[in-house]
């Protein structure tokens, strides 16, 4: 019946952070080899507390590093693109910046009927084409959607298993898909259905304008700025895109789609 606590105490130091941070290098040089560090969606690093004085912190670290390469990744070009291309920002020019394309569906149909053959199964060139296609190439829904169609078909995977596995993955996301739909403007709505019928550009032109109700071509540029900056869609050049294929795919078979 005896009351007690236990407490762990830790006398932290201000220069934690910065043994951290050196870490990689020391245990470089002590085992004589290189290392390279990879940091996936490092753009989540804006969202930290204070994030510009712990960047200046990072680069002032690992810009004096001999034996540790760094290669920083994200899915958000344009939060990537704040961080190294602002000159206000202290990763400024730290280093090169690739941008990766898609794995073109020559490359993908083999490696996905091959991958079904590894595991007994069989899926035809146009089924694999068909992954490809409703998920624009992009990786990460093509591997999902592959293992959806594998996990729903027989030895033999029929049309209709890749058809209720894409309806099974939009279902999947549409609690997330409705949710930044209602936090859209009409303006906004109603470029995102132009983008999704097509008019991938040219969306200044009068009959689009008028076709799609955006009013002005004011409107377009403004509409287009806010719909990166929510990094729903990349512009290259006067070439607009979806960031989401399945987005895409599912704002087409809704009833905001007209």
């Amino acid at each position: 019946m005896t009351d007690f606590s236990i407490s762990f105490e830790w006398d932290k130091k201000d220069d934690t952070i910065l043994d951290v941070l050196q870490l990689p290098e020391k245990i470089a040089q002590r085992r004589g080899i290189r290392l390279l560090v990879c940091l996936d969606e490092f753009q989540q690093m804006a969202e930290f507390a204070d994030s510009v004085t712990f960047q200046k912190k990072l680069r002032s670290v690992w810009q004096h590093q001999q034996h540790v390469t760094y290669c920083m990744f994200g899915s958000k070009k344009h939060l990537l693109e704040n961080i190294f291309n602002d000159k206000s920002m202290p990763f400024y020019k730290f280093g090169d910046m690739m941008f990766l394309k898609k794995i073109p569906t020559d490359e993908w149909i083999p490696f996905i009927c091959n991958k079904f053959s590894e595991t007994g199964k069989s899926i035809t060139p146009e089924q694999a084409g068909r992954i490809c296609e409703a998920t624009d190439n992009l990786s990460s829904y093509v591997q999902q959607l592959s293992w959806v169609v594998w996990y729903k078909s027989g030895d033999t995977v029929i049309d209709a298993d890749v058809e209720e596995a894409i309806n099974d993955l939009l279902e999947q996301n549409k609690v997330f898909f409705q949710r930044e739909v209602e936090q859209l403007t009409e303006l906004q709505l109603n470029f995102l259905r132009a983008v999704a019928d097509g008019v991938t550009s040219g969306q200044t032109r009068k009959e689009v304008i008028r076709k799609y109700r955006l009013e002005t071509s004011a409107n377009v540029q403004a509409i287009k700025k806010s719909l990166v900056k929510r990094d729903l869609i990349e512009v290259n050049d006067d070439e607009v895109t979806f960031n989401d294929s399945l987005f895409k795919l599912w704002l087409k078979r809704q009833r905001y789609y007209s």
